[in-house]
């Protein structure tokens, strides 16, 4: 987002103080305003020259020579310039306005900053002093101030495209999306051709959830702009965003045309390029990045992230402890790090580090005024258990309500509704609850996920015990009323999770990929699947029976579990539901998974009957499903 100085001078400074007879000096002021107005530069100069040599106290020259000064780049000059023109003529608002703008070129703000307040004392109706002291104050994260000169430019004058732009990046920045979208609408009334507008309005639409919109905007300011590196930039951000992983790719490395050496761009593409399973390339663009910007903990952040995809772990590591050393008070990065320490197992580390999530914008517990439980003696104390991220990460961690009711507390137990049938069955819950807004009193509360750290959890004191779910009654009669092939092996199959999940595209698959499991005689296949992907059953399928209209809960699901031989699933809530409760169960993993996995094993600590199928190498499925269809085949032999 750029803010878009101001071009506008104020009115032209005529010559001061000049004797009657000195003709000669109008006749050169003016041959040299035409051709500094003409960009003869170098002329221009000579004439201001010999017009001071006639005349040493010729404001009006010494402001020429200044501007002059000012377009070549020689903002010292400039501001000598500048300020004699301004001791000989110090109530000119133009020339403060000048030298205000030199100063800011010269990375002076506040310096700057007193002479445009110099110009809007002298001319309140000064339109460009209001814009740039506003661009100033931006700067310098005055918004509120900001705003309020950015208004009085627009109000001076109502067709100034430029400053309804900034004034809508400024409402931006204080949270007035609506009336920053006003404004850019306004800009670019004005100026349909206004590229900074447009990129703008993505920006803005995008923080907006309007990523289609979005999108439209930024296309138009490439157009108009095709070497607008920002919004190149924008676009790829967003195309990553929405899927549109190739497109995002392409932008980024146009934008590597335009900006070689910009370490933005290149840490960017590797973003795009881990998602894209590039993960060699991913890392390589990263390294580039850093290389480039050896300063960036977001680099150094983000090659970690993809050297831990690469199984990396050692690398990973090292990458995130440099980018922590960089950003020690990183959200992001301490995040990253408690995921590597669960996944390697280091769990004193990883459950401590877990609770970061308090301080993230995503997988955020509720807050309560109470106090958070770590263990200590309850003593009959009402403690409130509550869900929280996705329904798997409540199954598995429900293990701990029965622990917390032996440590002398009295349960509160918060949860989904889908999960409410089964949580009614779990042991110690003196209270159950669905909704999230009318909670009973309570002394403590505890997030399902804080559960391990409260009670020191490490790989040799998981509660591994199975089952520890139970099925209602009511569920397992419609279950079991059902007709159920004799005879058979009967599998249940889940082959995609829930596509809102960040890292769902890397973790699920479509149903074409389980077709050489269908081949195999001796079974019969039940679908388990729910969402949009359960769409993908038709009548091409006729070994798959499809159960999802007998499901309106996940205790619906764990009562059809129990007339199922073995689930096979990849990572989402039924793997829990079927490990929680001892079914046999082939666990369908991604190369790199999610932490609760481990590494290098095939089966789980958390769930004794899980059998874990990894991805030989990033999104090959194809092995991996030939690796289940072997162990399918010796099941049924």
């Amino acid at each position: 987002m750029t803010h878009t100085p101001s071009s506008d001078a104020g009115p032209p400074a005529g010559t001061q103080h000049r004797p009657a007879e000195s003709r000669s000096v109008e006749q050169r002021l003016a041959e040299a305003i035409r051709d500094h107005e003409a960009g003869h530069l170098e002329e221009a100069r000579q004439l201001y020259l010999q017009v001071l040599a006639i005349h040493p106290g010729h404001g009006r020259s010494f402001y020429g020579l200044g501007l002059i000064a000012q377009q070549t780049g020689d903002f010292e000059a400039a501001v000598r310039m500048f300020q004699s023109a301004i001791e000989i003529s110090p109530k000119d608002a133009t020339y403060h306005f000048s030298l205000a703008g030199a100063l800011h070129a010269q990375r002076k703000p506040d310096e700057s900053l007193a002479e445009y307040r110099r110009a809007l004392a002298l001319n309140p109706d000064f339109v460009g002093a209001h814009n740039n002291i506003a661009g100033l104050l931006q700067a310098l994260g005055k918004l509120e101030e900001a705003k309020i000169h950015y208004e009085h430019a627009v109000a001076l004058k109502p067709d100034y495209a430029a400053a309804y732009c900034n004034l809508g990046v400024v409402l931006q920045k204080l949270g007035d999306l609506a009336n920053s979208v006003a404004c850019h609408e306004k800009a670019l009334l004005l100026r349909p051709d206004l590229a900074e507008a447009h990129n703008n309005l993505g920006l803005v639409l995008r923080q907006q959830g309007k990523l289609d919109a979005a999108k439209a905007h930024y296309e138009r300011a490439v157009i108009l702009r095709p070497n607008y590196a920002e919004a190149h930039n924008n676009l790829g951000v967003l195309l990553r965003q929405l899927g549109k992983l190739e497109d995002a790719a392409a932008c980024f490395e146009k934008l590597l045309t335009l900006r070689p050496n910009s370490a933005e761009a290149f840490d960017n593409l590797g973003n795009t390029l881990r998602d894209l399973g590039r993960l060699e390339e991913s890392a390589a663009s990263h390294e580039r990045a850093i290389a480039l910007k050896p300063d960036s903990a977001k680099a150094y952040n983000n090659l970690g992230y993809t050297r831990r995809k690469q199984g990396k772990l050692a690398e990973s590591r090292k990458s995130f402890n440099r980018a922590l050393v960089l950003e020690p008070g990183s959200v992001d990065i301490r995040w990253n790090l408690c995921l590597l320490d669960l996944l390697e197992g280091n769990y004193a580390e990883g459950w401590s580090g877990y609770e970061v999530r308090h301080e993230r914008n995503e997988n955020k517990p509720r807050s309560f005024p109470k106090r958070i439980w770590r263990g200590e003696p309850l003593n009959g104390a009402r403690i409130l258990l509550h869900s929280e991220q996705g329904l798997g990460d409540s199954i598995q961690f429900f293990r701990y309500v029965p622990m917390v009711h032996a440590a002398g507390g009295k349960v509160i137990l918060n949860v989904p509704s889908s999960l409410g049938r089964l949580a009614a069955q779990l042991p110690g819950v003196d209270t159950l609850t669905m909704d999230e807004a009318l909670l009973p009193p309570f002394d403590r509360h505890c997030p399902l996920m804080s559960l391990p750290l409260a009670f020191k959890t490490t790989l040799d004191t998981i509660p591994g015990r199975v089952p520890y779910l139970i099925v209602p009654e009511e569920a397992q009669r419609a279950a079991d009323d059902r007709e159920w092939p004799s005879q058979t092996l009967r599998v249940g199959l889940v082959w995609s999770g829930n596509p809102q999940c960040t890292e769902d595209q890397i973790r699920s698959m479509p149903l074409s990929c389980i077709q050489p499991l269908l081949e195999l005689e001796g079974l019969r296949f039940f679908s388990l699947q729910m969402g949009p992907a359960a769409a993908q059953l038709t009548a091409s399928n006729p070994r798959i029976t499809d159960l999802r209209y007998a499901i309106k809960d996940l205790a619906d699901t764990a009562a059809l579990m129990n007339h199922l031989d073995v689930i096979i699933t990849v990572d989402t809530a039924v793997a829990h539901l079927a490990g929680a409760l001892a079914k046999q169960t082939w666990v369908l993993l991604p190369s790199a998974p999610d932490w609760r996995w481990l590494t290098d094993r095939e089966d789980s600590p958390w769930y004794p009957t899980v059998r874990l199928f990894r991805q030989n190498c990033f999104g090959d499925w194809e092995n991996t499903i030939a690796r289940v269809r072997n162990a399918l085949s010796a099941l049924v032999k």
